[in-house]
């Protein structure tokens, strides 16, 4: 197994680059990836090749990545993936002879865990723009039971199940989860892997899927996908605002995911069992957002607790004039190269998937080309210790534009919901009452899941299952 001689190398401007466009990697877990031995990093695939990049982030292990062959085709890309220890899978949509080409990347992966190294493989073969699992194709489980059956077992090779969320598909500056489950002993399935290989593969194949469906939000059902959505925005933030209850989570974003997988699962459950709940209260969020629409406001304004125009308008006014001078300065050297990065990554792409890629891949280049333009500037204009605070000002400068911007457009939400409490008190009254009916409508549901699923502790208490496959 050679070295990918530009591992750190690429680690290293993955991770500078990658801390500018995203706000926050969060990890959950990382003590379940072992330190040394064999290893296979099993993840789902919502995000392209952005998900590779935050995956060998994450990890701290020298990740080989099983990639599909298409993108080794430019010879620059195909020198970055090789130098970077990429593996080359081929599909059979893409190239005639993909079994006996795959043989070859078998035996590239075999190799890696052979030597104690560390694989990183997306089990669905592709990305998809929808919140669900797609069904996992079973190359992974045989590349590790391969394996421990050419060496009798005696490796100890691992899967670790890892679920990538990402809190928006398009957005700069959100966060990202990744969380690595308890990992699978593949010698535990060694004699029913000897007695009979191909049921004990799709066996293994099925209990990791199920264990990456439990870390991540899982829609089962597509059409049910804009209910669960709705129903987040509602209740997700109803039950992180809720007093006495505890959700466990070290960030609020863990925190809104564990209650957006309840909520899927609640939805199916209830989808299959008793379909009149769910469109009881699609009903009343149908009715409940024209009401939003009317007023054009979001439901996370409404929930607030309530407060004069006049105190409204001070705060609106405060954070405008103190944040001002340095959103001026932040747009003034920034806002050019941020909306040509959005322009031209939506136009070389309208995949979904391969947003995050694209713009990091973009922005990346247009900023050092502005940035190289300013700091013609400052050499022309400013001396030495001139040219390193004004250079050192524009990253957080234009940071702290974009959080002004919105910073403003909340201040001033809330001084319009302020101003409609003072001069429609009837209209406003019907809203919050609405608001009230669907969070009892929603409690109850809850209440029913949570019984059906025989769990009576928090709406976030992970099942048994779960925790299996859990930190």
């Amino acid at each position: 197994m050679s070295r990918p001689v530009l591992y750190p190398f690429l680690r290293t401007l993955a991770r500078l680059i990658a801390g500018v466009y995203f706000r926050r990697i969060e990890v959950v877990g990382a003590e379940n990836v072992p330190a040394r031995g064999p290893v296979i990093l099993a993840a789902n695939h919502p995000q392209s090749i952005t998900d590779a990049m935050i995956l060998g982030l994450a990890s701290r292990r020298i990740v080989h990545y099983v990639a599909h062959s298409g993108l080794f085709a430019n010879p620059v890309l195909r020198f970055l993936l090789e130098s970077g220890g990429a593996i080359p899978v081929h599909r059979s949509t893409d190239v005639q002879d993909a079994r006996t080409r795959n043989e070859q990347t078998f035996a590239a992966c075999r190799d890696v865990l052979a030597h104690g190294g560390c694989i990183g493989i997306f089990p669905e073969g592709t990305s998809a723009q929808e919140r669900r699992v797609q069904r996992f194709k079973t190359g992974t489980v045989r590349i590790a039971l391969q394996t421990e059956d050419h060496h009798d077992f005696s490796l100890g090779v691992t899967i670790v199940p890892v679920g990538l969320s990402f809190q928006s598909a398009l957005n700069f500056r959100s966060r990202v989860l990744v969380t690595f489950g308890e990992p699978i002993v593949v010698r535990d399935v060694a004699d029913d892997y000897r007695v009979d290989p191909e049921p004990t593969v799709h066996a293994l194949t099925d209990r990791l899927q199920e264990r990456i469906r439990h870390q991540v939000v899982d829609v089962r059902r597509q059409e049910l996908d804009d209910l669960v959505r709705q129903v987040e925005r509602v209740y997700a933030g109803e039950l992180l605002a809720r007093e006495g209850l505890e959700i466990p989570g070290h960030s609020r974003f863990e925190r809104e995911l564990k209650l957006s997988r309840e909520i899927a699962r609640a939805t199916d459950h209830f989808y299959r069992i008793r379909p009149e709940v769910i469109w009881n209260v699609k009903e009343l969020l149908a009715e409940y957002h024209r009401r939003l629409d009317r007023l054009r406001l979001p439901d996370r304004i409404v929930r607030d607790e309530p407060s004069s125009f006049r105190g409204e308008a001070v705060r609106l006014a405060v954070v405008f004039v103190l944040g001002l001078p340095v959103a001026a300065w932040g747009a003034l050297w920034n806002y050019i190269p941020y909306k040509l990065t959005g322009i031209v990554a939506r136009m070389i792409t309208r995949d979904l998937t391969k947003i995050h890629w694209s713009q990091l891949l973009v922005g990346t280049v247009l900023f050092v080309a502005f940035y190289a333009a300013w700091f013609a500037f400052a050499l022309e204009h400013f001396g030495t210790v001139g040219q390193i605070l004004f250079m050192a000002s524009l990253p957080p400068a234009g940071i702290f534009t974009r959080w002004y911007v919105g910073s403003l457009v909340r201040r001033r939400r809330h001084l319009r919901w302020a101003y409609l409490q003072s001069t429609r008190r009837l209209v406003v009254q019907r809203v919050l009452d609405l608001r009230r009916e669907i969070i009892r409508a929603m409690d109850a549901a809850l209440e029913e899941h949570l019984a059906h699923t025989g769990r009576t502790t928090e709406p976030v208490a992970e099942s048994r299952h779960e925790d299996e496959g859990h930190a």
